[in-house]
């Protein structure tokens, strides 16, 4: 089998069912025995990939290498999510033999279907410029041909990967749902990661395309138009970000939250997110939100804005889904030019400076008039997804 790897970034891409292949952009080594000790300990230059093996039971592979005080190292093994039996362990010591940084199994959320996050990472700072050793053995004391695994020794190459969940969406035209993208923060990137479709076909509109700094998933919406599409079309959402003075555009996978035996929860990729319109009866006219961006509220305090929804709905319910703690819907009024809603924030529990999107639900109440006048008519509540999001940011109170 082959793979052209030209222009890819660092990472684990299929290759052939079930099989998966690893590229990088680091210069690659193989491990060398014997280097079972710290006397015998194989020499490397970082930053570099190391091919290799605990090829016995108890074996230990040890690596020593020259750092620098304040120098900033990540240690990862990448061995159970390319299918090897190591369950592996890293040690970090100094020339001194104190232990300065241990770890068992690092979980990655984008580790698919896998189980068992057995695979370890280390991310530390050196207190002092000398020799340091890394240790690398399996944590079951197993070994043999077959337990292979790669090291990734060197600095932070600070990163993300992006998943999106649904991976399928059925909805009428017109109508507005919500999705959830995933940040896979990698080697301590924390920054804002601005969301957007790519090549999307006319009508289809993301509201709320922001993951701010420090969040790992945000909830935004997704309006289609209102006319139904023939067939299901296949989306594109891309997110950029701005990391060490260069902009980073990475593809969301699409994939799908799911629970595996009652107690493990995954984010499986799809091969694309597809989004089914059909024909819609509700709504002859889009609901719009008249909203700052973002919406400012206060912490203690509270904001308001206006929603316009279609004047042939009646006894129109709105409803915060999944708002972010210390926030509540306090009531919902007629205006001039629609209905006004009343958001409370909890100063307690939500605190300035937090970013994110609010998601209501919408409801009407449908009339379905009677047959004849001795009959009641048929009164009946239908939901009308969401609104567009809403970008908020909570403030400090002004006194």
């Amino acid at each position: 089998m082959t793979m052209n790897a030209k222009g890819k970034a660092p990472g684990v891409y299929p290759l052939a069912n079930p099989a998966v292949f690893m590229v990088d952009t680091l210069p690659e080594a193989f491990e060398k025995e014997p280097n079972n000790s710290p006397a015998a300990a194989q020499r490397v230059k970082l930053p570099i990939i190391v091919n290799g093996r605990i090829d016995q039971p108890g074996d230990w592979d040890v690596f020593r290498f020259q750092g620098r005080a304040g120098q900033a190292i990540v240690a990862e093994v990448y061995a159970r999510r390319l299918d090897s039996p190591l369950d592996s362990v890293l040690k970090l010591t100094d020339a001194k033999g104190r232990q300065l940084a241990f770890n068992d199994d690092y979980e990655d959320p984008g580790a698919g279907l896998e189980t068992h996050h057995a695979d370890s990472r280390i991310l530390t700072t050196l207190p002092a410029t000398g020799t340091y050793y890394l240790s690398l053995g399996d944590a079951q004391q197993k070994g043999g041909a077959e337990y292979a695994y790669r090291l990734r020794l060197g600095a932070p190459r600070p990163d993300f990967d992006l998943r999106v969940t649904p991976s399928s969406i059925n909805v009428s035209g017109g109508l507005t749902v919500p999705i959830t993208v995933h940040a896979l923060r990698k080697d301590g990137f924390s920054g804002d990661i601005a969301l957007a479709l790519k090549g999307a076909p006319k009508g289809f509109t993301l509201i709320g395309g922001l993951l701010p700094a420090g969040r790992d998933d945000v909830r935004l919406t997704l309006t289609v138009p209102p006319q139904p599409q023939p067939a299901p079309l296949s989306l594109t959402l891309e997110g950029r970000a701005t990391i060490q003075g260069h902009q980073v555009a990475r593809l969301a996978v699409p994939a799908d939250d799911m629970m595996q035996a009652f107690a493990y929860w995954h984010m499986v990729p799809a091969s694309d997110l597809k989004v089914a319109v059909r024909r819609g009866a509700m709504l002859r006219t889009p609901i719009k939100v008249s909203s700052p961006d973002p919406l400012e509220i206060p912490a203690g305090g509270t904001a308001r804005f206006q929603v316009q929804v279609p004047t042939t709905l009646t006894k129109v319910q709105f409803e915060l889904s999944e708002p972010p703690e210390g926030i509540a819907l306090r009531g919902a009024s007629p205006v001039r030019d629609g209905t006004e809603l009343v958001l409370q924030c909890d100063a307690a529990k939500a605190k300035p400076g937090s970013k994110g999107n609010l998601i209501v639900n919408i409801s009407a109440e449908r009339v379905a008039q009677p047959a004849n006048a001795k009959q009641q008519a048929n009164r009946q509540r239908v939901s009308l997804g969401t609104l567009p999001a809403v970008p908020f940011e909570i403030i400090a109170r002004q006194h």
